[in-house]
C-alpha cells in the first residue's frame, strides 16, 4: 500500500528552496471594454440553431477580428451544433464572448476550437450559459477535444461550462501568462476524460471544478512557474505530473488548496523510463475524501511503454499543510 497524503503531511516542512510561483502578470493586458468592435457570428453566416456554427465562427474571425484590433468575436445566447472544427490563428487584443452553447455533432478527431498564437486574448461567457456539450458517449476516445490553447500569451479562459468531451476538455500547449478560472467541467466516469492539461510558463489555474474519472488538473512538460489552486476534483483520478517522458523539463510548480472527493489519488507522478527532471514542487493544503491513495509516485507506470533513458529525476518535492487534510 502507498501511504496516504495525511501521513506524508503529518508535519509541515520548511519551504526553504522552493521558489515555485508566478513570475509576473497573467491574463489579458487590456480590459474587455477596449475590445468594443463586435464581430457577431450571426452576421457571418451563422444562425441560432445552426447545424454547423464552425464556418461562421471562422468567417467572423478572419473577416472581422483579424481586420480590426480591439474586436470581440460574439456567439449570442442560444443552442448551436458544430461539425467543422476551427483554428483561430494569430490575432492581438481580441476576445471570444461565448454566450451560446455548442454541441458536437461530428466524430472527427482533433479539437473543436484551437486558439493559436493569440496575444492579449480572453475567452468567456458573459451570461454563464456558454459552453460545450460533447456527447462523448457516442465516440469515446475517438472524437475531438473541446479547446486547445497553443503558444499564446497574455490570455484567459473563464466562466464556461464543459460537458462530456469525447477526449480531454482543455489542453494548454505551452505559451505564457495564461489564466483559467471559474470553469465547470463534467467529464465521463471513464479514462481519457482529463479536465485540464497544462504546459508552458507562468500560468495560473484556479477556482475550477472537475468531475470525471481521469485526471483533474495535470502538469505536462515543459512547464515552469505554474500555480494551481482552489481546485475541486470530484470522483476523479486526481491531479498529476505526467506522463513524464524523454527530456522532461518541469520546475517551480505550486498546487494549493486542492480538494479531492473519491477517485484514485489526490496527486500522482507517473513515468516509465525517460529522462530530464521535475524540481521545486510545493504541494500544499490538500484535502482528500475516500481516495485510494493520497500521493502516488510510480516510475514504472505500466500504462505507458518504457521509454529510453535512466528515468525522470524528482527533486525538491515538498509538502505543507496549514490545516488538517485527511484521506479516508
Amino acid at each position: 500500500m502507498f501511504p496516504s497524503l495525511a501521513i506524508l503531511l503529518a508535519s509541515a516542512v520548511s519551504l526553504l528552496g522552493v521558489q515555485a510561483q508566478l513570475t509576473g502578470h497573467v491574463g489579458p493586458t487590456t480590459a474587455l471594454s477596449s475590445k468594443s468592435n463586435i464581430c457577431n457570428v450571426l452576421s457571418y453566416g451563422g444562425s441560432i440553431g445552426s447545424s454547423d456554427i464552425g464556418p461562421a465562427i471562422l468567417s467572423a474571425f478572419n473577416n472581422c477580428v483579424t481586420k480590426t484590433a480591439g474586436s470581440t468575436l460574439y456567439l449570442p445566447a442560444g443552442n448551436y451544433n458544430m461539425q467543422t472544427w476551427v483554428t483561430l490563428n494569430h490575432g492581438s487584443k481580441w476576445a471570444f464572448r461565448m454566450d451560446g452553447f455548442i454541441t458536437r455533432t461530428s466524430t472527427t478527431g482533433g479539437h473543436m476550437i484551437i486558439i493559436q498564437n493569440a496575444d492579449d486574448f480572453e475567452m468567456y461567457s458573459a451570461n454563464s450559459l456558454g459552453g460545450f456539450q460533447g456527447n462523448g458517449y457516442q465516440c469515446r476516445n475517438a472524437g475531438p477535444r473541446f479547446l486547445r490553447m497553443v503558444t499564446s500569451t497574455n490570455w484567459s479562459v473563464h466562466d464556461l461550462i464543459m460537458v462530456d468531451s469525447p477526449e480531454f476538455h482543455i489542453v494548454v500547449q505551452q505559451g505564457s501568462n495564461g489564466e483559467i478560472y471559474n470553469m465547470m467541467i463534467r467529464g465521463a466516469d471513464i479514462g481519457g476524460s482529463d479536465g485540464i492539461d497544462v504546459s508552458g510558463t507562468n500560468h495560473w489555474i484556479h477556482d475550477v471544478s472537475v468531475t470525471n474519472r481521469d485526471e483533474c488538473v495535470t502538469i505536462k512538460s515543459p512547464a515552469h512557474n505554474i500555480l494551481v489552486e482552489n481546485i475541486w476534483c470530484n470522483q476523479s483520478g486526481g491531479s498529476a505530473f505526467g506522463s513524464l517522458g524523454i527530456d522532461t523539463d518541469i520546475s517551480n510548480i505550486v498546487y494549493n488548496r486542492i480538494y479531492t472527493n473519491g477517485g484514485n489519488q489526490a496527486m500522482m507522478f507517473k513515468s516509465n523510463g525517460g529522462s530530464g527532471s521535475v524540481s521545486n514542487v510545493l504541494l500544499q493544503n490538500f484535502i482528500s475524501r475516500s481516495t485510494a491513495y493520497g500521493l502516488y509516485i510510480n516510475q514504472y507506470w505500466s500504462s505507458m511503454s518504457t521509454l529510453a533513458g535512466n528515468g525522470v529525476q524528482l527533486s525538491n518535492i515538498k509538502f505543507q499543510v496549514s490545516s488538517s487534510p485527511s484521506s479516508r
